[in-house]
């Protein structure tokens, strides 16, 4: 086991190396432990690419780093992340913080687009800020019952998100649904065509009732067409059943 910093101070010495030109920085896989620190003092000042993973580091310290874009801290022992202020960071857009002890990262930066923070210990995730979020992989945190995602989350790429194995049911997007417990993911039809469809058969319905009602309408009319009939058939019988019987008795005829 080696101390994260010692690594860096015995491999890349200041100032007989210029680190102001390094901007790739490869210690993954090292068996380093405890703190590493990229401060200011440490002068990573140009550095774009940092990849320590597989290794046994539970904290770490970031200065300003004004080309920072991508950060791979996955396998490690890290327990918390928080990004305290995104300015000293302003173009870190990738981020693997995958097999660690996490149970927060805070709110992620604005231009994030790739986030892995599988197999973890997170229960909430924030990521409301990430309008550019392209890529987001959170399988694996059992306890994960709240995910927060930017309305602008909508991958077309089905291998851009998982939540596998997480307390999270289904995921809704504009254009899919996720289901986090099997993986399937259902593409959603659009909204234009649901209204469509919402609207024709509504017409149809309409019309269906319209035929009911002039059935209706025709039917009632008939019955009593065909009572006021019967009624008049039955008084002009009647009339003259009783006049029939009125000549009998009385041997007269009246009119």
């Amino acid at each position: 086991m080696v101390d994260a910093n010692q690594y860096i101070n015995s491999n890349y010495p200041f100032p007989s190396v210029n680190r102001t030109i390094i901007t790739t920085l490869d210690v993954s896989n090292k068996n380093l432990i405890n703190t590493i620190n990229l401060g200011p003092s440490e002068n990573f000042t140009n550095l774009v690419n940092l990849n320590t993973s597989f290794n046994q580091i539970s904290a770490f310290t970031l200065g300003q780093l004004p080309q920072f874009q991508n950060m791979d801290f996955s396998h490690n022992l890290l327990t918390n992340f928080i990004i305290k202020n995104a300015l000293l960071l302003p173009r870190l857009s990738i981020i693997n913080l995958s097999h660690n002890s996490l149970s927060d990262i805070g709110p992620g930066p604005v231009i994030l687009t790739h986030l892995d923070i599988s197999n973890n210990l997170i229960t909430t995730l924030d990521l409301s800020d990430c309008k550019n979020l392209v890529k987001l992989n959170c399988s694996g945190n059992r306890d994960l019952s709240n995910l927060t995602l930017n309305s602008l989350f909508d991958p077309t790429d089905p291998n851009a998100f998982d939540c596998r194995g997480t307390s999270i049911g289904q995921v809704n997007t504009t254009s899919f649904t996720y289901d986090c417990r099997t993986g399937n993911r259902i593409q959603r039809a659009t909204t234009t065509n649901k209204a469509t469809v919402t609207v024709t058969n509504q017409a149809i319905q309409q019309d269906n009732n319209n035929g009911l009602y002039i059935g209706i309408g025709i039917g009632v009319g008939g019955i009593i067409l065909i009572i006021i009939l019967s009624t008049v058939g039955y008084l002009i019988y009647k009339k003259r059943s009783k006049k029939g019987i009125i000549k009998i008795a009385g041997g007269q005829y009246y009119e």
